[in-house]
């Protein structure tokens, strides 16, 4: 039988720090509220390796005396609230006072507090949930926390932890919410030595640009403040024309506490409905403040979602705001060309090379064209003037090499005009041509001789037999989505978005001959913390896609290399839904895998609607009833549908049912 014993302190404490700490991101989102609370104007977060040996949260607040420091760190000693009637209305984002007991009991941790106008500080070091040291100590105003270790005695926890820099990109999001949710105060962070984010303290709008970026940013439209019931909404939101492939940047506040509100979110994204494209999710900061006795902080460990008293008006008023501001802006997209700095490239021996990759085509295809991102057209003398600043090269060659060799060219203005043709005429790489085997040379034994070599009638005659197999024929296009083909046996229906969606995804799959160029100019993605941390965690599987790209920034990528039938303007959209497919862990690492390629075969895949030219549409069809992998697209939609002749006759009484 078994018997009931009570757990000792120590053992309560693992376990509520279990509720409360998670990961260091918790550690620092407990320590920032506290700050926020204190009254702090300047908040500073270090970290090391993800903040799990380090992490360090400085503010200039008021402080705690030497009689009250030791006391913080009991369980359920808090300043904050006294009476029942208080717990009904919570202005401050702590008010538990389980924070630093649960901290302390699977870390190490020194504070140092003084308050404004004392001679000296204290210093208070904790470990395992025991005070070791109480003395006086010499220290700025204000309170610094040092967590060191963070779940040293509890192994079973430490092996949940995910790598440091993902760690460390949980620990950015909350200092950047932080920023977003008080923009009054000035936030600084610090990781590995490094200054990876700062925000001035100069309101909300200084803020949402230090989280959101610049490209983010500039699609965003001030929302102006309302009041409705009691419930005042302001904030940012994103332009219809501009949406986002996740909810990722969707930031709610409630009374300077950020949450995660399905409500909010609701209203929000109905605003936007017949306004924004299908699947695609707006974005922005929306901050709401409501009287305290609304809504209710306490039904959350981490206090993280809330639950509101009147949820009606709440929709009703953040709908209004939302509604309010997209009707007060135009949302017609802003086209900002770039015209070549001539004043930069006048001298032409100190200007720097772009560099334009030409990919490997088959053994027959004698037309291969230059690949590159739509760039201002140039007449040729302007073309020429730059013609020194290019070279062409093969991306094996400079890989295996280690330099990019020059291709002498004679002729300036032929060359200038070949490329400025081949730009505007050449966007694309036939990815459907018949891929041939090359054949190795075979070396004649002494004393035979050696086959007759077969002239340029032969070999194009061999050729021509090789692919003229029996196929179907294009006689056309319906409504710019299927291709309409007919062989002996009836007509044929394709699908051309999912056949040569599928047609890549296998390609990239068998990673066999994936054709890439690399970009005149960079292509810079912004990303949230969490995405940021993902991509570079998977930067091994998305560069096997035929990507090549680096840090840039806090939490940007500079894309300098794509997969070559991907157009530059899809590549931040594809960068994105990326990242969101590796930061789903749930998901098995191989089927993680096929989603990464799943998203770069489909951005990159002939639109439907698009315009397909005849010999294009013969290419595919050939490619797709030769190969019969290509049954479906990945995501198991079919990509043929045949009708019989039987069927047609039928159909018009010519046979008898």
């Amino acid at each position: 039988m078994a018997v009931i014993h009570e757990l000792d302190s120590h053992m309560a404490d693992l376990i509520a720090a279990g509720e409360v700490v998670e990961r260091p991101s918790s550690v620092c989102k407990e320590l920032v509220e506290n700050a926020i609370d204190a009254g702090a104007t300047q908040i500073t977060v270090e970290l090391e390796h993800g903040g799990i040996s380090y992490l360090r949260i400085c503010d200039n607040g008021c402080g705690m005396s030497p009689e009250d420091a030791p006391i913080a760190f009991r369980r359920h000693a808090t300043s904050k609230i006294r009476t029942r009637e208080d717990l009904a209305a919570i202005g401050t984002l702590g008010f538990r006072g389980e924070a630093l007991a649960a901290i302390c009991a699977v870390s190490h941790v020194d504070l140092f507090t003084k308050q404004a106008g004392c001679v000296e500080g204290v210093h208070v070091s904790v470990a395992g949930g025991k005070i070791i040291v109480n003395e006086p100590a010499g220290c700025p105003e204000g309170t610094t926390f040092v967590v060191r270790d963070l779940f040293y005695n509890t192994p079973a926890r430490m092996k949940f932890l995910k790598k440091d820099f993902t760690e460390a990109g949980y620990v950015l999001s909350v200092v950047e919410h932080a920023a977003e949710s008080h923009p009054e105060i000035m936030f600084r962070c610090i990781r590995d030595g490094k200054d990876v984010f700062h925000s001035s303290g100069g309101g909300l709008k200084h803020a949402v640009f230090g989280v959101f970026g610049k490209e983010l940013s500039k699609n965003l439209i001030e929302m102006p403040e309302i009041e409705r019931d009691g419930i005042k909404v302001w904030g940012y939101i994103s332009k219809p024309h501009a949406p986002r492939a996740n909810r990722t940047y969707q930031h709610f506040f409630v009374n300077g506490r950020f949450v995660k509100s399905k409500l909010i979110q609701a209203a929000m994204e109905e605003a936007y409905r017949n306004s924004i494209i299908t699947g695609k999710y707006p974005y922005g900061c929306v901050c709401i403040q409501l009287p305290l006795s609304q809504v209710d902080v306490n039904v959350h460990p981490a206090k993280i979602e809330v639950k509101f008293a009147q949820e009606k008006q709440i929709f009703s008023a953040v709908y209004a705001a939302c509604k309010n501001a997209l009707a007060g802006d135009d949302n017609i997209p802003e086209i900002q060309a770039k015209l070549p700095d001539r004043a930069a490239a006048a001298p032409l021996e100190k200007a720097e090379q772009t560099v334009i990759s030409i990919p490997r085509a088959s053994k027959f295809d004698y037309s291969t064209s230059v690949s590159a991102p739509s760039s201002p057209k140039l007449s040729p003398n302007e073309a020429m003037n730059h013609a020194s600043a290019y070279r062409i090269v093969e991306p094996s060659t400079s890989r295996k090499m280690g330099f990019l060799p020059f291709v002498d060219v004679d002729d300036r203005d032929e060359q200038a005009m070949h490329m400025q043709h081949e730009t505007e005429e050449s966007k694309k790489i036939d990815v459907f041509a018949p891929q041939i085997p090359q054949q190795k040379p075979t070396i004649q034994p002494e004393g035979e001789t050696p086959p007759a070599v077969c002239d340029g009638q032969t070999e194009a005659q061999d050729i021509q037999e090789m692919f003229d197999q029996p196929s179907a024929r294009v006689i056309g296009s319906c409504f710019e989505t299927y291709i309409v083909a007919e062989d002996a046996d009836g007509l044929i229906l394709i699908d051309k978005h999912a056949a040569h969606e599928r047609i890549l995804f296998n390609q990239l799959r068998e990673k066999t001959d994936i054709p890439t160029q690399m970009l005149l100019a960079p292509v810079v993605v912004d990303l949230s913390g969490e995405e940021y941390a993902a991509v570079i965690d998977g930067m091994q599987q998305i560069q096997a896609l035929g990507f090549v790209m680096e840090s840039f920034g806090q939490h940007s990528i500079a894309v300098r290399e794509a997969p070559a039938y991907l157009d530059a303007a899809d590549i931040p959209v594809t960068v994105s839904e990326m990242a969101q497919k590796l930061m789903d862990r749930r998901t098995p690492v191989p089927d993680r895998l096929d989603d990464l390629i799943h998203t770069v075969s489909c951005k990159a895949a002939m639109k439907a609607g698009s315009k397909t030219s005849m010999q294009e549409m013969q290419s595919l069809c050939d490619r797709v009833l030769s190969d019969p992998a290509v049954t479906c697209c990945p995501h198991g939609r079919p990509v043929t549908v045949r009708l019989t002749k039987y069927e047609l006759d039928k159909m018009f009484k010519r046979v008898n049912q």
